[in-house]
């Protein structure tokens, strides 16, 4: 009877034991993943239209966050660098161009780094104006899936968002009449593409030169290029800032020269004439990006 008794407490413990074993190495498991998550990898949905045709909304990345190099092209996953205490921290992935110490320019349409041009992937869109010879209705549409753009007019008039190969290949249907890239004009003010001012001339398509500030940088501060500078200086690096006549004042001293903190970067939508990029919000700060794309895992468009 007692060895009975001993026998079935030692099932007992050896019970208690493997349970113990499961919890323990179910939360490792646990940990694990989360210090995966944090700190190695993440997985992300595409959340905008800004990547298109590259990556579509819903697909689904693998995104790497520690140990990365930086290059041009590489898709990374940001977060959005404007301040807005009324909406949620949004992120978003868009492609690398600029990287610190490098000078951007774009002529129509065109990427310039440091001087050269870069030659864009098949799958960056551009808006074309469409005309055509009847009124496309929406069987023709879905056919030749034309989804981001409308009529502009009741003359058969119509603006979509197109790569190149498909705007070339709609060239060919009996329907078109011309299809021509839409382009802003040079020298021509868009008060909302970064820095805001009207003693830059710039727009969405003609844009720059611009140079990428890089850490330990000096710059030479004025009251007109302070418009380039007043964001990183407040915002990114921690400053004060005032304005007073022709003297600009940082943590409340006379300055002449701002010594950069940090490094920065530049970045483009592949959907070229409908994101929301550094052509809208400037330079991008070192510790926005949280990581660069390294897989698609899923795709919602073949």
């Amino acid at each position: 009877m007692k060895t009975s008794k001993i026998i079935d407490q030692i099932k007992n413990i050896v019970d208690f034991v493997k349970r113990q074993t499961w919890f323990f190495a179910a939360l490792i498991a646990l940990l694990s993943f989360i210090f995966l998550r944090k700190f190695i990898f993440d997985i992300r949905k595409v959340n905008n239209l800004d990547m298109q045709a590259t990556f579509h909304f819903g697909d689904v990345l693998l995104v790497k966050k520690f140990g990365i190099s930086l290059n041009t092209n590489d898709i990374v996953y940001i977060k959005f660098p404007e301040k807005d205490s009324t909406a949620p921290t949004t992120y978003f992935f868009q492609r690398l161009i600029g990287l610190p110490g490098d000078s951007i320019a774009i002529i129509d349409k065109v990427v310039y780094i440091n001087g050269m041009p870069i030659e864009d992937t098949i799958t960056i869109k551009h808006n074309y104006h469409i005309k055509t010879a009847n009124a496309m209705d929406s069987l023709i549409l879905a056919r030749h899936n034309l989804t981001e753009g409308s009529a502009i007019s009741e003359k058969n008039d119509y603006s979509f968002s197109l790569t190149k190969f498909k705007a070339d290949s709609l060239k060919r249907l009996a329907v078109i009449e011309s299809i021509e890239l839409e382009t802003e004009k040079d020298n021509s003010s868009d008060l909302s593409c970064f820095p805001y001012s009207i003693n830059y001339k710039w727009n969405m398509d003609n844009y720059g030169k611009l140079y990428i500030p890089k850490k330990d940088d000096v710059i030479l501060l004025d009251t007109i290029n302070i418009v380039f500078y007043k964001r990183l200086i407040q915002d990114h690096e921690k400053n004060t800032l005032r304005i007073k006549n022709d003297s600009i004042f940082i943590n409340d001293v006379l300055s002449k020269r701002y010594i950069v903190k940090r490094n920065y970067y530049f970045t483009l939508g592949d959907n070229r004439d409908n994101a929301n990029d550094s052509r809208k919000w400037g330079f991008l700060p070192d510790n926005y990006i949280i990581g660069k794309s390294i897989w698609v895992i899923k795709q919602t468009k073949k």
